[in-house]
C-alpha cells in the first residue's frame, strides 16, 4: 500500500498584525512503498521504473523545500542542501533516460526543466527570511511552489511520452482491493485452508476489475510458489469444452501437438485428469456467463487433498450459486473517491501525480466516473495526450459525451452482457436509458412504467407487478442494475444504472428502433418529466398542440407544480401512465375517457375527491395519492345477488392493486369492487367516540398484504386496538401512524399470521413502558419504532423470534435497548438514530455480547444519539 505523508503548512495571510489568523496549505505524497528512510534511496533497486523515479525525485525535492521554508538554522541549511542534490539526480536521471532520443522538442524540454529546477531560481525570492514570516509567507512561496513543481511535473511526463510513446504502460487497477487480496490469498494459500479442492468466486459488473483482481491473484509470487501447475482460460459467451481444454493443457504441457485437436470432449479431459493427478493446481475461468462450463469441466480436476483451487469470474451472481462454491461470492463494489482517484493518477500520469493547477478539474471529471474502473481508463485515455487546463475543463463539463464519442473503447465489453441478455429482459434494460443521468429509480415507479408501456406479460398465475419485480432482480444478479437504497424489510427501494450503461441503453435503442417516440425523461426542477415540452406548457397554464401528444402512453408530470388537474390530459385516449402533481388535483368527471389507464398518481396541496367515474376504468391498476385525507366517490352501479348470498358489483377491477390515502368514511361500500387489491393507505379518523380503533370491513380484501393506518382525529385517551379478525390474513406489513394506542393493547398484533413488518410512527403507541408480556410475533422481521415517548421495553427473545431488523428513530425517551433480543440468532441489525447515548450504547453492548459466544452476524449502526 502507498504510504501517505502529509505536510501541512500553517501560514499567517497578510495581517496588520503577526497574530492574523491562519490557512491550511496542504500537499500529499504518495511515496513508493519500498522507500527508505535516507536521503539515498533514489536509484535503489526497488525502484520500478524511470517514470517511478522521476516522481519520488520531484516528491523528494519539494518535500526538503517545504521543510526549508518551515525551518531556520542548520535545519534550513541541510534541507536546502537536499533539494539541490534531489534536483541534480532528477537532471541526471532526465538526461541518462533520453540519451539517443535528443530532438529539438527534446532538448527543449531539458533546457526548461534546467531553468526550473535551478536553486537560485527557488530561492531567489526568499531574502528576508524573518520579514517573511510576518508578511506574504503564503503568496511568496507556496504560490511559487505550487507553478514550479506544476510545470516540472508536465514537462517529466512530456518527456516521458517521448520517450516511452505515448500510451502510459499497462499496469492493472487494483487499487482498492487490498482487502481483498488479503481474504482470497489467505483462501488460496493459507496454511489453515481447506484441503479439499475448493471453488472461489469473483462477481460484478463489467468494467469493476474481475478480471484484473484475478490475474493479481494469478500472478502473486506466493501463488507461484505453492502450487505446482497455474492454468488461466477465457470463456467467452459462445463456448465450446474441446477448445477450453486444448486451451487449458496447451497452456502447461510440453508434449502438445497437433495430435490433441483430434481428440474428444473425453480424452482431452483424461488426458487433464492423468497430468493433475496428485498435484497442487490453480485454475482460472475468467468470464463465465454459464454455470454449466464449470460444472462440465469440474469432473476433470481431481479432488486429492492437495490444496487444489479454482477461481470463477463472472458477471452474473448466479453463476456462483450453481457451482457448488465452498464460498459466497466476492461481489466486487465500485470504487471509493479515493481509491477512484489513486488509479486515475496512475492511469493518466506516468509518474502517477497529478500537477496542482489540473487537480480540481480532474477530480471533478474521476467523481463522474462513479467509480468504475473502465470509465476512468476510458476518461485517462482522453486527458493523458493534453493537459491543457482548457480541454480538462471541457471533458469536465460533459464526461459521458466524450466518452460515448469512441464507442468501441467500452461497447463491446458492455454489449456482451446485452447480449446474453433472454429476450424478455432487453427491453426492460433498454428502457433504463430514458432516465436522467444520477437518476435514483424508485423501484415501484419502474415496474410501472414497464407495465405501461407493455414490456411485462403475465406469466402463469403471477401478477404483472410480480413478474416486472423478478426482472428487476434478475438485472441486478446480472450486474446491470445498481442497488441505491434498501427498505426496512430488505427489498430494493430504489436503482440506477451507471452512466456507461445508461448511454450504451440509449444508444443501443436507437438502432433497434426501441421507444421509436425518442422516449426520454428530460429535467424539470431536480426530477425528471415527460414530455418535457408539454410540462412546461401545462406549467404555465397552457395547453397548445395538445393533440400532438394523443399517441402518448406516459404521461409524468410530477417533478412541476400545475394549478388543477388537467383536463387536456383525459383526451389522451392511449394513456397508461398519468402522474401528476396539482394545487388542487382532484380528477374531472371524465378521467374515465382514459380506458387504457392503468397508473394513476396524484400529488396534490389540497384533498381531493375521486369521481365515481374511476369504476368504469376496468383496466387501473393503481392509484396512488400521496397526500391528504381524500374522497373516493362510491360506485353507482346496482348490485347483483349471487348464489353465495353476497351482493356483487356486476364490473370488479380485477386488476386493481393500490389505493393510498383515501379517508376510511368513504371505503365502506367500494371493496367487494377490488377484490385484488394488495396495498391499501387509509387517511381519516380511525378512532371512535369511544377510544377503540376501527376502519371499515376488510373481510373481501383476501390478497391485501400492505396496510397504512394514518388516523387524523387523535381521542384524548389511550385507545384500545380492534379485535385481530378485522385484519386480512394475509397481511404481511402494516403501518400505524397517531393511532394512540395502549401498549398493553399490542398483544392483538402478534396474533396476524402472516404480519412480517410492524412499523410504528408518531404517536401510533402512547405511554412509558412496553411490555411485551407473553405475546409471540412469530413471523416479524422487521420492527420500526419512531417517534414515540416509549422509555422502558421489556421483552424476551420468545417475543419475537424472527427478528431480523429493529430500527429506532428519535425515540429520545428510550433509555434501553433489551438485550434479551440479542439472544435470537436471528437478529441481523439495529439501528439506533437520534435516540439517548444510553440507548445506543445498550445496543453497542448486545452486539458486543453476541460476538464474545461467536455471533458475528448482528451489526449495529448509529448517528446523531445524545
Amino acid at each position: 500500500m502507498f504510504v501517505k505523508i502529509e505536510i501541512i503548512l500553517y501560514v499567517a495571510r497578510q495581517k496588520s498584525s503577526v497574530h492574523g489568523s491562519k490557512q491550511l496549505f496542504r500537499l500529499d505524497f504518495h511515496p513508493h512503498p519500498q522507500q527508505r528512510s535516507d536521503s539515498s534511496f533514489i536509484g535503489d533497486q526497488e525502484i520500478r521504473t524511470m517514470a517511478d523515479a522521476l516522481g519520488l525525485y520531484i516528491k523528494q525535492a519539494i518535500q526538503h523545500y517545504v521543510t526549508f521554508n518551515l525551518s531556520c538554522g542548520q535545519k534550513a541549511l541541510d534541507s536546502k542542501r537536499m533539494m539541490t542534490e534531489a534536483f541534480d539526480g532528477l537532471m541526471n536521471h532526465l538526461r541518462d533516460m533520453m540519451a539517443g532520443y535528443e530532438n529539438e522538442d527534446v532538448l527543449g524540454l531539458l533546457k526548461e526543466m534546467e531553468g526550473l529546477v535551478a536553486s537560485e531560481a527557488w530561492y531567489a525570492h526568499i531574502g528576508d527570511r524573518q520579514a517573511l514570516r510576518i508578511k506574504h509567507v503564503n503568496e511568496a512561496w507556496s504560490s511559487d511552489l505550487k507553478t514550479r513543481s506544476d510545470k516540472m511535473l508536465v514537462a517529466c511526463e512530456q518527456l516521458c511520452n517521448i520517450r516511452y510513446n505515448s500510451d502510459v504502460e499497462k499496469e492493472e487497477a487494483v487499487v482498492g482491493f487490498d482487502e481483498e487480496v488479503e481474504i482470497l490469498l489467505d483462501q488460496l494459500t493459507g496454511s489453515t485452508s481447506i484441503k479439499q479442492l475448493q471453488i472461489i468466486s469473483i462477481t460484478g459488473m463489467a468494467g469493476l476489475g474481475k478480471t484484473t483482481l484475478a490475474r493479481t491473484l494469478y500472478s502473486h509470487d506466493l501463488v507461484k510458489n505453492m502450487f505446482d501447475f497455474r492454468l488461466w482460460t477465457t470463456v467467452s459467451p459462445v463456448y465450446q469444452i474441446k477448445g477450453l481444454l486444448l486451451n487449458i493443457l496447451s497452456s502447461f504441457i510440453d508434449d502438445y501437438t497437433d495430435e490433441y485437436c483430434e481428440m474428444s470432449d473425453q480424452e482431452l479431459g483424461e488426458k487433464l485428469y492423468r497430468k493433475l493427478k496428485g498435484r497442487k493446481y490453480l485454475v482460472v475461468l475468467d468470464d463465465i456467463w454459464d454455470y454449466r462450463v464449470c460444472n462440465n469441466l469440474k469432473v476433470y480436476f481431481p479432488d486429492d487433498n492437495t490444496g487444489s483451487r479454482v477461481i470463477i469470474t463472472s458477471r452474473e451472481i448466479d453463476v456462483s450459486l450453481h457451482v457448488e462454491s465452498a464460498r459466497p461470492a466476492h461481489v466486487l463494489r465500485f470504487r471509493t473517491e479515493v481509491e477512484s482517484w489513486n488509479i486515475f493518477e496512475k492511469k493518466v500520469f506516468r509518474m502517477g501525480i497529478c500537477p496542482g493547477g489540473l487537480e480540481e478539474t480532474g477530480r471533478v471529471i474521476n467523481r463522474k466516473c462513479e467509480g468504475l474502473p473502465l470509465a476512468i481508463v476510458i476518461a485517462s485515455g482522453l486527458l493523458k495526450s493534453n493537459l491543457s487546463i482548457t480541454w480538462w475543463g471541457q471533458i469536465a463539463a460533459s464526461v459521458c459525451s466524450f466518452m460515448v464519442s469512441d464507442p468501441n473503447q467500452y461497447m463491446h465489453s458492455l454489449a456482451l452482457s446485452y447480449d446474453h441478455l433472454p429476450p424478455h429482459l432487453k427491453p426492460c434494460f433498454l428502457f433504463l436509458g430514458a432516465f436522467p443521468e444520477d437518476y435514483e429509480v424508485p423501484v415501484t415507479k419502474l415496474i410501472w412504467l414497464w407495465i405501461s408501456q407493455g414490456l411485462i406479460h403475465e406469466t402463469g398465475s403471477l401478477m404483472l407487478e410480480d413478474v416486472a419485480e423478478g426482472f428487476v432482480m434478475d438485472l441486478i444478479k446480472r450486474s446491470l442494475l445498481m442497488t441505491s437504497r434498501i427498505k426496512s424489510d430488505s427489498q430494493v427501494k430504489t436503482c440506477r444504472i451507471h452512466d456507461l450503461l445508461r448511454h450504451f441503453c440509449f444508444t443501443k435503442a436507437e438502432e433497434e428502433n426501441f421507444l421509436s417516440n425518442n422516449f426520454r425523461y428530460g429535467m424539470l426542477s431536480s426530477m425528471p418529466c415527460f414530455p418535457l415540452e408539454l410540462g412546461k406548457s401545462l406549467q404555465k397554464g397552457g395547453s397548445n398542440h395538445i393533440d400532438t401528444y394523443n399517441f402518448l402512453k406516459i404521461l409524468d408530470l410530477e417533478s412541476i407544480l400545475i394549478s388543477v388537474f388537467p383536463l387536456a390530459a383525459v383526451h389522451m385516449v392511449n394513456l397508461r401512465y398519468l402522474a401528476i402533481q396539482a394545487h388542487d388535483g382532484s380528477p374531472h368527471a371524465l378521467i374515465s375517457n382514459l380506458v387504457n389507464l392503468q397508473m394513476l398518481i396524484i400529488s396534490s396541496r389540497k384533498n381531493i375527491v375521486v369521481p365515481n367515474t374511476l369504476w368504469n376504468m376496468v383496466n387501473l391498476r393503481h392509484l396512488y395519492i400521496k397526500s391528504g385525507e381524500n374522497l373516493i366517490e362510491e360506485p353507482i352501479f346496482e348490485q347483483v345477488a349471487e348464489n353465495d348470498g353476497y351482493y356483487h358489483h356486476p364490473n370488479a377491477l380485477a386488476s386493481f392493486q393500490t389505493l393510498s390515502q383515501v379517508s376510511p368514511r368513504s371505503c365502506h361500500n367500494i371493496f367487494s369492487r377490488t377484490p385484488n387489491l394488495r396495498k391499501l393507505g387509509f387517511c381519516g379518523p380511525l378512532v371512535s367516540r369511544v377510544g377503540d380503533l376501527e376502519f371499515p370491513n376488510l373481510g373481501t380484501l383476501v390478497h391485501l398484504q400492505k396496510l397504512k393506518l394514518l388516523n387524523t382525529l387523535p381521542h384524548v385517551e389511550a385507545t384500545r386496538s380492534c379485535n385481530p379478525i378485522m385484519f386480512p390474513e394475509k397481511l404481511k406489513k402494516l403501518t400505524l401512524s397517531n393511532t394512540g394506542i395502549d401498549w398493553k393493547e399490542m398483544w392483538t398484533f402478534a396474533w396476524l399470521p402472516s404480519l412480517e413488518v410492524l412499523n410504528l410512527k408518531f404517536q401510533a403507541c402512547i405511554g412509558e413502558i412496553w411490555e411485551t408480556g407473553d405475546a409471540e410475533f412469530r413471523r416479524l422481521k422487521v420492527l420500526k419504532l419512531h417517534d414515540l415517548e416509549i422509555k422502558q421495553w421489556d421483552c424476551s427473545r420468545d417475543n419475537f423470534p424472527r427478528l431480523q431488523r429493529l430500527v429506532i428513530h428519535r425515540c429520545i425517551e428510550l433509555e434501553s435497548v433489551p438485550m434479551a433480543l440479542g439472544k435470537s440468532f436471528a437478529l441481523e441489525v439495529i439501528e439506533v438514530n437520534g435516540c439517548s447515548l444510553s440507548a445506543y450504547s445498550t445496543a453497542v453492548e448486545l452486539q458486543k455480547e453476541q460476538e464474545s459466544v461467536g455471533n458475528n452476524i448482528l451489526k449495529v449502526h448509529g448517528k446523531e444519539n445524545s
